[in-house]
């Protein structure tokens, strides 16, 4: 097990690891099992604990990019410029507003791949899951004959068609979970489930807003929303 502490208050700027030349005051301290390439820490302010699977061992902690604001405050912790380890709320109302702000661009990104399709859809469906710990959001789509090749394959049961895992992974488009695992592990442990909710709600009604009025759909169209487990 290897211990980086990273000073919550430094200097304004993005700096490396090794850049940093202090780890006096209060810190966020990073637990990293090289083993498991497990990377865990207690979260500062709300408290809890967050834990990142996967983050590649020969990455630690060289690629680690921390960046603070004009005030020498700490924003964020990223790994090799491109992965969110960590992010401060510097209030309880900034994970919401900051959340959001991701869940949209994210819904805007996954409408405009199921536009780009340019193929008439039978199913929209927004698959959904959240255990405080890992997370999921994703839209994924079903043409007509997709949708026909299901009940077929199920002797004619026409309500299987209304079954996401039935369809093509492939057809699956879904937000960037890690970020909003990460940003979920960063608020306030009360506020988790409440924000996934929301996140979710913000996610399918931007897609609904962007996508329906721009495809082609068939004359029993449906748009389903899916907790999965």
């Amino acid at each position: 097990m290897s211990i980086y502490k990273i000073p919550l208050k430094y200097k304004p700027g993005e700096f490396l690891f090794h850049e940093i030349d202090t780890d006096e005051g209060d810190c966020l301290t990073l637990d990293y099992d090289s083993e498991y390439q497990l990377l865990t820490y207690n979260v500062p302010l709300y408290g809890g604990e967050a834990r990142l699977y996967t983050v590649p061992r020969e990455l630690m902690p060289e690629a680690l990019t921390t960046v603070y604001d004009g005030n020498g405050d700490i924003e964020k912790v990223m790994l090799s410029g491109t992965r969110l380890l960590y992010i401060y709320f510097k209030n309880v109302m900034a994970p919401e507003r900051v959340i959001l702000k991701f869940v949209k661009a994210e819904a805007d990104r996954v409408s405009d791949a199921i536009m780009k399709r340019k193929q008439t859809l039978a199913r929209i469906f927004v698959e959904k899951f959240y255990d405080g710990e890992a997370v999921d959001i994703a839209a994924k789509t079903a043409t007509a004959g997709e949708v026909q090749a299901v009940i077929d394959k199920y002797d004619g049961d026409v309500t299987v068609a209304d079954n996401s895992g039935d369809f093509p992974i492939e057809n699956r488009l879904a937000l960037e979970y890690e970020a909003l695992g990460v940003m979920l592990m960063c608020a306030g442990g009360l506020l988790r489930n409440r924000l996934f909710e929301k996140a979710t709600e913000t996610f399918v009604a931007r897609v609904k807003s962007r996508v329906l009025k721009k495809i082609e759909t068939t004359e029993d169209f449906k748009f389903i929303v899916e907790e999965y487990d």
